[in-house]
């Protein structure tokens, strides 16, 4: 842990700043879990993605549409997307810090990319003006769970990644005195409150 520090001071130096909040959530601690993904060094977290043939193909097509049409912001814009194709996102990043746990312990947080997501999903509500998948203002319990899971990967990841039997540490069970017991317990019925959400 302390020999990558050097490396990883940034990622946790953002993450210890929102998670010393404990008890008190807002959409900046939300959009902090989210961010600290996107300054993580390359050596953890992807910074391509493969795109398939026909991905490939689509990308090199609808390039030369736009390239044609006269410039415009919306041209622009349409044309930077595609540059990013093949570029990992922030939903890519948290993915790949995601699966060292569900490589592990899937079957204690199902479907932990779904959640992570809908996470991303809601930031990017805040932070972009996207559409929201639901209504968030008035089910802060999930913007909670969002913020939760976020932090829980990032630094559930960075042990796994370091030699901790996260195993171990669910089987001793909890008291619910620090917040990631409190998240294991709760994960289930707050996953099963999103997907009625969702649907």
């Amino acid at each position: 842990w302390r020999s990558r520090h050097d490396t990883w001071v940034d990622a946790r130096g953002r993450f210890f700043a929102s998670f010393k909040k404990q008890n008190k959530y807002d959409v900046d601690r939300l959009t902090s879990a989210a961010n600290v993904f996107d300054i993580l060094p390359e050596s953890a977290v992807p910074t391509e993605v493969s795109l398939s043939n026909k991905q490939l193909s689509a990308k090199e097509k609808c390039h030369i549409i736009m390239k044609r049409l006269p410039k415009s912001l919306e041209r622009d814009s349409i044309l930077s997307a595609l540059g990013r194709m093949g570029t990992a996102t922030l939903k890519h990043k948290i993915r790949h810090r995601a699966q060292l746990i569900i490589d592990v312990v899937s079957d204690r947080f199902p479907e932990l990319v779904t959640v992570t997501d809908e996470a991303v999903n809601c930031r990017n509500h805040y932070v972009h003006g996207t559409q929201p998948r639901f209504d968030y203002s008035n089910n802060s319990d999930m913007v909670t769970f969002f913020t939760d899971t976020l932090e829980f990967v990032f630094v559930a990841s960075d042990l796994i990644e370091i030699g901790w039997d996260i195993e171990a540490w669910i089987d001793q069970g909890t008291v619910m005195s620090h917040p990631f017991g409190r998240y294991r317990v709760g994960y289930t019925g707050n996953l099963k409150t999103l997907k009625a959400h969702l649907s």
